[in-house]
């Protein structure tokens, strides 16, 4: 992950670099078209998606756009997290490019590397409050 979206991402800060490189060699880079659902809520989830360039938008059926990110944000990171279900659509509103981090994968890291949890934790209450 070189590019500056994914390194800038704080999610990805508290790593140290030899836990980096690890990421690197399990992850996928996946580019999405505009107007592609990239997960879709009531999924099963595989991956936790770092953002690398573009713009996307968060959707849930019951409330409409719930949320939007772009480089260095992230999602996915709920239903890893408890190991459910989606919670919600996440669209991409350009071409957007992401870093897809496999469920065993994020959840070693975090075992392994606890700080990593709280730019994590930051964010979803960021989320909650709607910023």
């Amino acid at each position: 992950m070189d590019s500056k979206g994914a390194t800038s991402a704080a999610l990805l800060d508290a790593l140290p670099p030899k836990a980096r490189e690890r990421l690197l060699k399990n992850t996928k880079r996946r580019t999405y078209a505009a107007g592609d659902a990239i997960v879709h809520e009531g999924d099963s989830a595989l991956y936790l998606y770092i953002v690398d360039t573009g713009h996307g938008r968060i959707e849930q059926v019951d409330r409409g756009v719930v949320g939007r990110f772009g480089p260095g944000d992230f999602f996915g990171e709920l239903a890893l997290l408890d190991q459910g279900d989606r919670t919600a659509t996440v669209i991409a509103e350009d071409e957007l490019t992401c870093y897809l981090i496999p469920a065993w994968e994020f959840r070693a890291l975090l075992h392994e590397h606890p700080a990593m949890a709280i730019p994590m934790l930051h964010k979803v209450i960021a989320r909650l409050h709607g910023r």
